[in-house]
């Protein structure tokens, strides 16, 4: 039940980007779905200026060889629409053979944004990448590479993170709890940006960018951010708080963002 914790945890906090890395020597085939509410949706922190949350209806399937997919449907809420479909993202990717001490995959994602969309990530076609986790007896530490591709532009990104996860759980019990206080650092290109700030200038939202100052190719830290999840695990089915701070850094104009907590709420099942 302990390593089966572990996993259903480590499963549910990567929505809507999936990096499961089950703990355990065994898998099999798995089915998973579930739904999660954000009470901000942003990117590296930098948010719409609508303020918008998010519903994201999920489910993905992996099997025994490690092989996986993954979609998750965006509705997004703000203070001029009410709940209004956003987009869809499809991944699929490998997760590797996990050890005691080593688990990772390789993905790629496919995103699917309405063309009126105004979030920050909207400009974004697709992203591909590698997250791995070594695990030690005090601390996880997590590091991971990406390219992320817009309108004819290309993304370098960097993640680097630790944490660290408590179980509580009873023997013989089908409940349990964990928690897992966490710290991430993300950098890379800002690429992106120009490719959001054009199509907002399309939609005649005012920005004032001088797009020939902004140093879009420049490597920087994009964001840093704490969180502390919580998941109860009953039987085949979990549910998931995560409160979350973001803090996003070097901000081009026309980007709106600023440090920012939210909440992530979640409910699913797996079988």
């Amino acid at each position: 039940m302990k390593q089966k914790l572990r996993y259903i945890f480590l499963a549910v906090l990567c929505i809507p980007f999936a990096c499961f890395s089950q703990r355990d020597s065994t898998r099999k085939n798995e089915f998973g779905a579930g739904v999660n509410f954000q009470t901000r949706l942003h990117y590296f922190g930098r948010t719409d200026s609508l303020q918008s949350s998010a519903l994201i209806p999920n489910i993905g399937y992996q099997l025994k060889n490690g092989l996986y997919v993954q979609g998750n449907i965006i509705f997004t809420q703000n203070k001029v629409a009410s709940t209004t479909y956003a987009g869809t993202t499809l991944e699929g990717g490998f997760r590797f053979k996990p050890s005691t001490h080593f688990s990772g995959n390789i993905f790629y994602m496919q995103v699917l944004y309405k063309d009126n969309s105004t979030l920050p990530q909207s400009a974004l076609k697709g992203q591909t990448g590698i997250n791995t986790a070594i695990t030690t007896p005090i601390i996880t530490f997590n590091a991971g590479g990406d390219l992320k591709f817009s309108k004819d532009q290309t993304d370098i990104g960097a993640t680097l993170g630790a944490d660290h996860i408590f179980l509580l759980h009873k023997p013989n019990s089908h409940v349990a709890f964990a928690i897992d206080p966490s710290f991430y650092l993300y950098a890379g290109t800002q690429r992106f940006t120009k490719s959001y700030i054009e199509r907002t200038k399309f939609l005649g939202i005012p920005v004032g960018q001088k797009e020939h100052t902004q140093p879009y190719d420049r490597f920087n830290i994009l964001a840093y951010e704490a969180s502390a999840p919580v998941v109860a695990v009953a039987g085949k089915f979990f549910a998931t708080v995560i409160p979350s701070y973001v803090m996003p850094q070097n901000l081009l104009e026309g980007e709106t963002g600023k440090n920012l907590f939210y909440l992530t709420l979640g409910l699913g099942v797996k079988l």
